[in-house]
């Protein structure tokens, strides 16, 4: 990964510097229309510009145009590729299956642009995280770290987090796997500052 990610990057970067104003306006089209990876190409350009930092970090709240439009640019290459995938899949009697984690990372486009989903205090660190309790396995269970969802604002603004990030894995995949899934009937909080699961 680390060789792709030298190899790869002045590649993309240099595809993307020759992009024409048509491809140019289709790729606006479709930031548009898929504004959870719009999210993210404008995460991943501050998290550049800020020296890749973790984002409760960030003193720079603007970013570099083209490292911007690098990430549009990559993530709308994917997007047709993929599709071109899945649809040959598709037309050939095959279905994809995706894997989503119950979870996401503190330091994500996820959490940055959805910070009122969260468990998160003022400065947007966790105030619980997630985990198992102890068990045959662990004495200590397991403490895995992510931010916990702020269930109640989820339930008064319908679920839109969870909708929309559904709604995209669908249009990815034919059927999505949650993993675990049992995160969404019941979950282990854990203060952020704790040592262990057990607490």
């Amino acid at each position: 990964f680390e060789r792709l990610a030298e190899e790869r990057m002045p590649l993309l970067r240099a595809a993307s510097s020759r992009v024409g104003e048509t491809e140019r306006d289709e790729i606006a089209a479709f930031m548009k229309v898929h504004p959870e990876i719009a999210d993210f190409c404008r995460f991943m350009a501050l998290k550049q510009t800020n020296g890749g930092a973790e984002w409760p970090e960030w003193t720079e709240t603007c970013c570099d145009e083209q490292e911007l439009f690098l990430w549009q640019f990559i993530q709308y290459e994917f997007y047709e590729q993929w599709m071109r995938i899945k649809k040959y899949a598709n037309e050939r009697g095959i279905k994809l299956i995706g894997d989503i984690p119950i979870y996401v990372a503190h330091d994500s486009s996820d959490v940055w642009a959805n910070r009122a989903d969260f468990q998160l205090n003022e400065d947007g660190h966790p105030t619980a995280v997630a985990g198992v309790p102890p068990d045959y396995f662990s004495e200590d269970g397991q403490l895995w770290g992510n931010p916990l969802y702020d269930w109640d604002h989820m339930r008064a603004n319908g679920y839109a987090w969870w909708t929309a990030r559904m709604n995209h894995m669908l249009a990815l995949f034919d059927g999505v796997r949650i993993d675990h899934f049992r995160g969404l009937e019941a979950y282990w909080s854990v203060p952020a500052d704790a040592e262990t699961a057990k607490e």
